[in-house]
């Protein structure tokens, strides 16, 4: 699932916005990784736009080593997950800022092509979860999110073979995923694929797949900037059928006013 994605918006584009004082320094990131920080906002403190590391703790670590996948959660399990359940219970939600955000399509195993998802809104917001871990060695507090992901549309579905994608919100929606008088059941109601009509893909350098290291840093905003997809070709040893080359898409200006369905606790009206 979604373990990279960007905010490579000015200051002033994001706080047009999301009209917030962003507490520590920010720069825009073309890159940002699980463990990397993000900008976030929490439900407990829904009036400032803090910096936090991508990957929660486990309260029962005992070191900040990310062991298993912490950074997305299942939005259909996270009642199930011991990790995740008392954050729900205790409405620990938030708000992930971003400007697109990288899936790859598994061609095959030595092709992996990345592609960037895009919106119709510059900066948008996807759920996320966050917590609190102390380290027990030197008591150094760390604050950590994850996203909530969701069944993927047909944007992100096409090239990701996993079926799932994050839950982005739209602009309405935002307020009400940090409330923390809703209930569970009416949280659960906002994880639903974004509607395809208002999202965007194109293909990005297979230079996105290098690992990011301090000594080693992989941030070039041309990582972002679309390219040519290679040609695909059937294998001379496999009749098994090559992935066919995705339909490019366009933003249609016609305004979908249905609302996304979900199995489960009923969606609340959330457009009155």
């Amino acid at each position: 699932m979604c373990a990279r994605y960007t905010l490579t918006a000015e200051e002033k584009e994001i706080l047009k916005s999301n009209p917030l004082r962003i507490v520590g320094e920010f720069t825009p990131d073309p890159n940002i990784a699980v463990t990397e920080q993000g900008l976030v906002i929490t439900s407990d403190e829904p009036d400032i736009i803090q910096i936090m590391n991508f990957g929660i703790i486990p309260q029962d670590n005992e070191t900040p080593a990310l062991i298993y996948d912490t950074w997305n959660v299942r939005s259909e399990e996270v009642m199930d997950k011991p990790t995740y359940r008392p954050l729900m219970e205790k409405r620990q939600t938030c708000l992930i800022l971003m400007d697109s955000f990288y899936e790859p399509e598994h061609v095959s195993d030595t092709d992996n092509r990345p592609w960037l998802f895009l919106t119709e809104r510059k900066v948008f917001c996807v759920a996320g979860l966050w917590d609190e871990w102390t380290d027990p060695v030197t008591s150094e507090k760390h604050r950590r999110f994850a996203m909530m992901t969701c069944e993927a549309n047909k944007t992100v579905a096409e090239v990701h073979d996993t079926n799932r994608m994050v839950v982005i919100l739209p602009k309405a929606w935002e307020n009400l995923w940090l409330d923390k008088k809703s209930s569970i059941e009416s949280l659960l109601a906002l994880c639903v694929p974004y509607p395809d009509s208002k999202m965007n893909r194109y293909r990005v350098s297979k230079k996105l797949n290098a690992v990011s290291t301090k000594k080693r840093p992989n941030k070039d905003m041309s990582l972002i900037n679309p390219v040519e997809d290679e040609p695909r070709q059937q294998s001379f040893f496999s009749e098994q059928d090559v992935p066919p080359k995705p339909a490019e898409r366009k933003f249609k200006t016609k305004t979908q006013k249905n609302k996304p369905t979900r199995k489960g606790p009923p969606a609340p009206d959330l457009f009155s």
